[in-house]
């Protein structure tokens, strides 16, 4: 199994030690080969250039270059590595202009060790990974009763369309991460075939045909 290569970028060292002992202790630890730390963009960025990371965990507010305008750079020349945000808030601001300079994942730095390999595992399949919060945060605009219709036609969402309940917006979230049903269930300590419900019934109210659809039309109104 191939090993990986990660790089901690952070301004505080005792954030970077944290997360750090996180890796080294965790299911994963023993297919990581290195982990490398660096205390703002610009250094992640001269970092980059020389090692090929397969996985990068990017703070957003540094001193110098952030995070966001750091990880753009680092995606524009070398599309395979994958960029994790890190943050203490799940700003609304801050996940979308992370998700659309490239990264894949967007985790709070109070993550838990089992939810840090899960994003792990996630993003290097291919995947994107964003904790429940997150995920939320994404989904706010398909239930924000104060929504205007003129607002609602702006994002391309339908007068008539149906509100996603809060169970919904949570599923909605872990299908966007690129869960199984199986997983969602586990995670949710729900029955399998109440998920299935629960997926038929979001893809009625978006009326999208697929799970494929579903995302794209994510992507279109800008949820993710």
């Amino acid at each position: 199994m191939k090993k990986i290569k990660i790089l901690l970028v952070d301004d505080h060292k005792l954030v970077r030690n944290g997360i750090k002992y996180t890796l080294e202790t965790g299911r994963l630890a023993s297919r990581i080969d290195e982990i490398h730390e660096a205390i703002n963009g610009n250094e992640a960025i001269e970092y980059a250039k020389v090692i090929n990371y397969d996985l990068i965990f990017m703070d957003i507010n540094m001193p110098g270059k952030d995070g966001i305008a750091a990880t753009k750079e680092i995606v524009r020349s070398d599309k395979f590595t994958k960029i994790i945000a890190l943050s203490m808030f799940d700003e609304d601001f801050e996940i979308r202009s992370m998700i659309k300079a490239g990264a894949v994942g967007y985790l709070l730095k109070n993550t838990g060790t089992e939810i840090l390999d899960e994003a792990i595992s996630t993003v290097l399949k291919g995947g994107k990974y964003y904790s429940n919060d997150v995920a939320l945060k994404l989904m706010e605009p398909y239930n924000d009763a104060n929504l205007d219709n003129e607002k609602i036609k702006r994002s391309t969402i339908s007068k008539n369309e149906s509100v996603l309940s809060k169970r919904e917006l949570e599923v909605l979230g872990l299908i966007a991460a690129e869960l199984t049903n199986d997983e969602i269930s586990k995670k949710l300590s729900l029955s399998k075939r109440t998920i299935d419900s629960h997926r038929q019934n979001i893809l009625n109210k978006l009326q999208v045909k697929n799970t494929a659809g579903l995302i794209k039309y994510a992507f279109k109104v800008g949820l993710i």
